[in-house]
């Protein structure tokens, strides 16, 4: 079974990697993207298969109660010695010296006495064999609910950790082309200090945002790697395998139209989270249980025995040849349990659980519905906010390009560009937040409508975009955050200057 699993996963691994990663060290980050994440949590997880290992039981205990009116067989041997005085029916005492022994169908068989262990045998209570594969039935369907509910869970926890890769990555690039742009500004403040043309006060503040920047750099990497470990953990991959995520941070992913009002979404999600089907399967159970505590009184329990086999006897130790012996007995019967109080008590205690279900099940709805609204404000509200980093990073950029024509003109300092570089930095990780939360929240509007993340779906969404769709989705001259930044040509005009200024060419 390890090996059947452990070929499909590096099929599915194989198949995700890259022409040209079967060259690559055991160093290399191994590239992925969420439709394989996905398929891999679907395949490995160990909630998702401690779950269906749990609907497994619940039909195991259903074959169970289907089976109470079908009687047990028992085959075997007996033998019976008695030395000393026996009673008999009108009052004599006997000495007695007796042996006997049985074998067949059966076992225990002793004198004019029924067979003790009958080798067809059915004791039953009718009420349960009633009631019992009913409850059963509901249980079994609840398993069924509940592990969709936890696949549901894992996938979307899937997705969401590979969109924190996703975004870890872009921030590392980030945070690397920020220190590379503090690096170069503080040799150019450092220069301008050394010739008189600057403050040292300039080139010293210049020299803690490099230091700051590297900070932010390595903390960048160290989440890098913990959001890997992360991924790595649900897919029950090696946490010492590095994973890099296939895709682009600028695409946004549409799983629910936003346009839809929420209570249809609401009304959508009442009808199809499976949380719900399994609270009303197990409602359904627990009165299944109550009814039959409620009417156990009135329905009889049946006992039915028959043994044949060989049967022997004597007057000493030896029980003799014997004959074949053949025994069949019935018996119908009611029962109240307690004298009526151990079964009155037993019907409190049902109904109790069928409250307990009762209101578990409306907590659930209520617990539906809330996640339904918050999924559908949080998307809209991320929505808004995409827009408002593409006008983040064009207004930061713009201000970026306006101190850097101060300084080739010989109207400011270097430092001056200290701030505007700042202004990029945030509006780059605003924009990378913007769409990373969007998508978090579109699939997370998605899971609460009680719909599976699939990995075809996720293929479908999280395609990269077409030229047409990045020139609408990213401002002017403004390029995806989490790839790497393109030097911008220096300015002939600025002269030998220019050359002092090489981090300007870092601008977006």
């Amino acid at each position: 079974m390890k090996r059947l699993r452990l070929a499909a996963v590096l099929s599915i691994l194989l198949a995700a990697a890259p022409s040209g990663s079967a060259g690559e060290t055991d160093r290399d980050p191994f590239a992925i993207d969420l439709a394989t994440a996905l398929k891999l949590a679907d395949l490995d997880n160990t909630k998702v298969a401690l779950a269906r290992e749990k609907i497994a039981e619940a039909e195991a205990r259903l074959l169970q109660a289907r089976t109470l009116l079908l009687p047990d067989l028992s085959a075997g041997a007996s033998y019976h010695r008695h030395e000393g005085p026996l009673q008999e029916t009108n009052g004599n005492v006997l000495d007695v010296d007796r042996s006997s022994r049985f074998a067949g169908l059966g076992a225990g068989a002793v004198g004019a006495g029924d067979v003790q262990i009958a080798g067809v045998g059915l004791k039953v209570d009718l009420a349960e064999a009633f009631y019992a594969p009913l409850a059963a039935r509901q249980r079994a369907d609840s398993a069924r609910a509940e592990s969709d509910a936890v696949r549901n869970r894992v996938l979307f926890e899937t997705a969401a950790a590979w969109y924190e890769l996703l975004r870890a990555r872009g921030a590392l690039q980030i945070a690397g082309e920020a220190h590379e742009n503090a690096k170069a500004l503080a040799d150019a403040t450092n220069s301008f200090a050394e010739t008189g043309q600057g403050l040292e006060s300039d080139s010293e503040r210049a020299a803690v945002e490099a230091l700051v920047r590297e900070r932010d750099t390595e903390v960048a990497r160290e989440n890098l790697a913990l959001a890997s470990i992360r991924l790595a953990a649900l897919l029950r991959i090696d946490p010492a395998t590095r994973l890099s995520p296939v895709g682009s941070a600028d695409a946004r992913s549409e799983w629910v139209d936003l346009s839809e009002d929420v209570a249809v979404l609401t009304d959508l999600a009442l009808k199809s989270r499976p949380e719900l089907a399994g609270s009303d399967a197990e409602l359904a159970a627990t009165w299944r249980d109550l009814e039959r505590h409620r009417y156990s009184p009135l329905i009889p329990k049946l006992a039915v025995g028959a043994s044949t086999g060989g049967f022997g006897g004597d007057n000493d130790t030896s029980p003799g040849s014997g004959d074949q012996r053949t025994d069949v007995s019935a018996a119908l019967y009611w029962q109240i349990h307690g004298l009526g109080l151990g079964q009155h008590a037993g019907v409190r205690e049902k109904s109790s659980l069928w409250k307990q279900a009762k209101i578990t099940r409306s907590d659930v709805e209520i617990t539906v519905a809330a996640e339904v609204a918050a999924a559908f404000a949080s998307a809209r509200s991320r929505d808004a906010r995409i827009a408002i980093g593409r006008d983040a990073i064009a207004r930061a950029r713009r201000s970026y390009e306006l101190n850097r024509s101060r300084v080739f003109e010989n109207q400011g300092l270097p430092i001056e560009v200290l701030q505007a570089i700042q202004s990029l930095v945030s509006a780059r990780t605003l924009y990378l937040d913007s769409v990373i939360d969007y998508n978090l929240a579109q699939i997370q509007l998605y899971t609460a409508l009680g719909q599976p993340v699939s990995s075809a779906e996720a293929a479908a969404e999280n395609r990269a975009p077409t030229p047409s769709e990045a020139a609408e989705e990213t401002p002017s001259g403004v390029a995806d955050p989490s790839q790497p930044a393109e030097t911008a040509p220096s300015s002939e005009s600025a002269g030998s200057r220019a050359k002092r200024f090489g981090f300007f060419g870092r601008n977006r």
